[in-house]
């Protein structure tokens, strides 16, 4: 067991156009914390970070401050991703443990329980919430999800297959993560980086309730370029590799020449030339591409511009006043 008794939870949920979800979500998990206050005698605070939502998120978020409970409320001044609401939850959260999960009801808040079994027993500082099966999705991002991971492991040697930001951490894990100087991170990635101890429990993501994700494939395809140019400089290695290649294909096309000109037997070589040319054309641009992705992430993080900004707060008042020295 824990040494020291923990004295408060904190749960950090990020939404982006949740409105719809924001009041059974609140249900939901509030209802397993007081189980869990009733049972452990585990104080908590829910911390919900409204990501720039474009529908009545923050109006709801607001109107929850005022009839429930333990409830904080951040909005940002506009759009800045799911990475920097957690990022900005974790900040603001003062727990002794830290419970990360969605707010659109597909990480089910009833698993918070077996997640604090498994981390009070001592052996583990970090608890995820592994997919045993994959949401239902098309079977376009379902490879699309295969390949990224796999990806992603041959390059970090870091195993996120089925991974989600479903997650305890201890409060010596949020410190570690809060003391990161990146701007751009990758929660799921930087928890696995950090190396501390890990238990894991699965689960099967429900049907959402209410609304639709705001996931679009341009988000998917940036999230995992950033994700794997932040944690690996592996892909550079990529343009060396291209390089061998087209050393050796000069090589035998040269020889080739040479070859055919000492028989008398050389030709104008046209298709050779044009297919030499695309080649190695489609060899710099790749190059070239590899590269921008990054010079993006040194200019995005040079320019030491925050994560995010906070437009507004809303809090429960015995939250508020919790807080009063």
């Amino acid at each position: 067991m824990k040494n020291d008794r923990p004295k408060l939870l904190s749960v950090v949920s990020p939404a982006f156009c949740e409105a719809s979800n924001i009041g059974p979500f609140l249900t939901a998990t509030m209802e397993v914390l007081e189980r869990i206050r009733t049972t452990r005698g585990l104080d908590w605070e829910i911390i919900l970070v409204d990501d720039g939502s474009t529908d009545d998120t923050w109006e709801r978020m607001r109107q929850e401050t005022e009839r429930r409970p333990h409830l904080r409320c951040l909005r940002f001044s506009r759009n800045f991703g799911k990475e920097a609401a957690i990022a900005a939850g974790l900040a603001a959260a003062k727990g002794d443990v830290v419970i990360t999960l969605d707010s659109d009801l597909q990480h089910p808040p009833e698993l918070i329980e077996k997640m604090l079994d498994i981390w009070a027993q001592g052996n583990v500082e970090i608890v995820d919430a592994r997919k045993a099966v994959r949401q239902r999705e098309s079977s376009g991002s379902r490879l699309f999800a295969n390949w990224y991971y796999n990806c992603f492991k041959a390059l970090t040697e870091c195993d996120l297959k089925e991974s989600s930001d479903f997650k305890l951490l201890d409060r010596r894990v949020v410190e570690a993560v809060k003391s990161l100087p990146e701007r751009k991170r990758f929660f799921r990635g930087i928890t696995a980086w950090m190396g501390f101890r890990h238990g894991e429990v699965l689960f099967e993501p429900p049907d959402r309730v209410n609304g639709q994700t705001r996931w679009s494939v341009s988000q998917r395809i940036a999230l995992a370029v950033d994700s794997m140019t932040s944690f690996s400089s592996k892909p550079i290695l990529l343009i060396w590799g291209l390089t061998a290649i087209f050393y050796i294909f000069s090589i035998v096309v040269g020889g080739e020449a040479i070859w055919t000109h000492i028989q008398g037997n050389a030709s104008t070589g046209f298709t050779t030339v044009i297919l030499l040319v695309l080649l190695t054309g489609s060899a710099i641009m790749t190059a070239l591409c590899v590269l921008s992705t990054y010079i993006h992430q040194t200019f995005q993080e040079i320019k030491g511009r925050p994560s995010h900004l906070i437009s507004d707060t809303a809090e429960s008042a015995d939250h508020a006043a919790s807080d009063t020295p």
